[in-house]
């Protein structure tokens, strides 16, 4: 298989690749920063996204209100998180994209060595966008915010894939693209690549030794 020399030496001998969705394989941010923006317009609440990114819909939700000033019962909350996350599921289904790094080193390690996915999405967001770009059974374990208590940077998640996989750490890696995501991975025991970097990573040649 044919990787960058940096790329290559980080996966020497390592039997699971785990990564992100959001940020790291597909450019979702936008099309979340879109859906807050248009569900919480109503309420006068101006969406500072970055703030929220990365995090669960509940939690985000709850932060960009109390940056707001504005208290809500759990009902209306639950009621604010569905129609965020069913105009999120529209947006996605109608322009999401993969990051082209992303997505031709996933097309190379596809089938040498195992892929694992850790996203604090929801199950039927991110099953959604998975099958648009045609991804829908190329990760084994799929780790989403439903299936653990505690998001990153907890690392619930990583560990969660590594026994759901029967790997040890020191046979994984992580690609992120988030303090908190490193963070995770660490405390996990997991090496990790900051995916900001495959731009430049996949544009250099070399490949995987043995």
């Amino acid at each position: 298989m044919s990787l960058p020399q940096a790329l290559a030496t980080r996966l020497r001998g390592k039997r699971l690749a785990i990564f992100d969705f959001d940020g790291t394989l597909v450019d979702s941010a936008p099309l979340h920063a879109r859906a807050f923006a248009e569900v919480l317009a109503p309420l006068g609440v101006a969406v500072d996204y970055a703030r929220i990114a990365g995090l669960r819909t509940d939690a985000a939700m709850r932060h960009a209100l109390a940056a707001a000033g504005i208290a809500v019962d759990a009902a209306r909350l639950d009621a604010l998180v569905r129609a965020k996350q069913a105009r999120g599921r529209v947006l996605i289904a109608e322009e999401l994209r993969a990051l082209p790094a992303a997505a031709a080193l996933l097309a190379r390690l596809r089938g040498a060595v195992r892929l694992a996915l850790v996203t604090s999405g929801s199950r039927a967001t991110v099953r959604l966008a998975l099958g648009r770009l045609g991804w829908d059974d190329w990760f084994d374990p799929f780790v989403c915010g439903d299936d653990v208590r505690e998001a990153k940077p907890h690392p619930e998640g990583f560990r969660r894939a590594l026994a759901l996989a029967g790997v040890a750490a020191a046979e994984a890696i992580v690609f992120e693209d988030s303090p908190v995501g490193f963070a995770a991975a660490e405390a996990a025991g997991l090496a990790w690549i900051d995916a900001r970097d495959l731009p430049r990573l996949m544009a250099l040649e070399a490949s995987l030794g043995d």
